[in-house]
């Protein structure tokens, strides 16, 4: 009876540990790059700003087997636009020029495959689903002179609050050991729909992202 109950106390032992390196969590952060955000309008030009995007966030994950994934990313994320007055007759900028940046709350959903593995490398295709809400916006306006001025704002506000699109990524893992691997990320978004309904492009992003992964 008691080497029954040490062999029943080693498979259960043996399953818990089999089931918890199942499991998988990450941080990470990086860059993003939208294009066709936002649109010219008349007596305006839109322009890329200089400030950095960046996206930072946590997943966690589920392998289904040593080749497939579920994966949940959740993401803080900003993406700024801009536009500036231009001139009617001269075409040059004339007043203010506005940059907006907007707060994001990311929610991925994404499937890792793993295609293959060489020494302690492993690559995946990840292909996923982005669903975005605006949590905040914040403008500023700058004069030709430099100085600045958050009063006087020429971006209007009736952006979609929510916005969704389809991912298709790769990510890279160098595995430290046998529980940590350093993780490189990118990835491209085609959004659904588009961040305002006046633009005549379809909205995309590209992201590159650094993490950390532990199997739990």
């Amino acid at each position: 009876m008691k080497r029954y109950w040490i062999l029943v106390f080693c498979m259960l032992f043996s399953g818990m540990a089999f089931s918890q390196s199942r499991f998988t969590g990450s941080v990470s952060g990086g860059y993003n790059f939208d294009i066709n955000s936002y649109y010219n309008e008349n007596g305006y030009k839109k322009y890329e700003n200089a400030n950095i995007d960046f996206n930072v966030g946590i997943d966690a994950g589920f392998r289904f087997s040593k080749l497939v994934r579920l994966r949940v990313e959740m993401r803080y994320s900003e993406n700024s636009y801009g536009r500036k007055m231009i001139s009617s007759s001269t075409g040059e900028e004339v007043n203010y020029r506005t940059e907006s940046t907007l707060n994001n709350l990311d929610i991925n959903p994404r499937l890792d495959f793993r295609v293959f593995s060489f020494n302690k490398f492993d690559f995946y295709l990840s292909p996923g689903i982005r669903l975005e809400y605006v949590l905040n916006q914040n403008q500023n306006s700058y004069k030709p002179d430099g100085s600045s001025s958050n009063r006087n704002n020429y971006i209007k506000t009736n952006y979609n609050n929510s916005l969704s699109g389809a991912v298709g990524g790769v990510l890279m893992r160098y595995n430290v050991n046998k529980r940590v691997g350093i993780t490189f990320a990118p990835d491209y978004t085609i959004f659904f729909n588009k961040l305002y309904d006046s633009s005549d492009k379809t909205m995309m992003r590209i992201n590159a992202n650094i993490g950390v992964e532990f199997v739990l």
